[in-house]
């Protein structure tokens, strides 16, 4: 059984099949069952917390609220800041307000770092209106096509 914290003075941690070396950036943490379901996957990989998406995501404003309160719990359990976002971006037509909202609900997490990852990404008027929106409430967002130079700037940049 996974613990829903790491604990400092155990060696290693058994999360089903995986042993993995505690705050080791190369390796992952299941956090369930805090989140797995068929449509997002949460871990904590050492020093960022990783949250992977399926394909055919479509995210309700519900699922949004539920999904930023676990960010920002499992943020402070790991005392962590870095967040990346990876797999395929959700699927639908979004209006602007509903992008507006999006950005703003980033705060909801104080001195967030947030790096997203999507297949086939290529920047739009909703991207940069998304990061435009959560650098006013103090949280660094970026989009990127490729995961290592996501997690690179994740490391690089933020303080945590």
């Amino acid at each position: 059984m996974c613990p829903n914290l790491i604990r400092s003075y155990e060696p290693k941690i058994r999360c089903g099949e995986r042993i993995v070396k505690e705050k080791d950036p190369g390796k992952s943490i299941t956090l369930s069952p805090l989140v797995r379901d068929k449509s997002v996957d949460v871990e904590f990989r050492g020093d960022h917390i990783h949250i992977g998406l399926s394909k055919g995501l479509k995210v309700s404003s519900e699922q949004r609220n539920s999904l930023w309160e676990l960010i920002g719990r499992i943020c402070e359990e790991h005392g962590t800041r870095r967040v990346l976002i990876e797999g395929t971006a959700p699927k639908g037509v979004f209006q602007t307000s509903e992008v507006i909202d999006a950005g703003l609900k980033t705060a909801t997490v104080p001195k967030l770092w947030m790096a997203f990852c999507f297949t086939d990404f290529r920047p739009d008027e909703q991207s940069e209106l998304f990061e435009t929106v959560a650098a006013s409430r103090g949280v660094r967002v970026k989009f990127f096509g490729e995961a290592e130079i996501a997690l690179r700037w994740l490391r690089t940049n933020s303080p945590e």
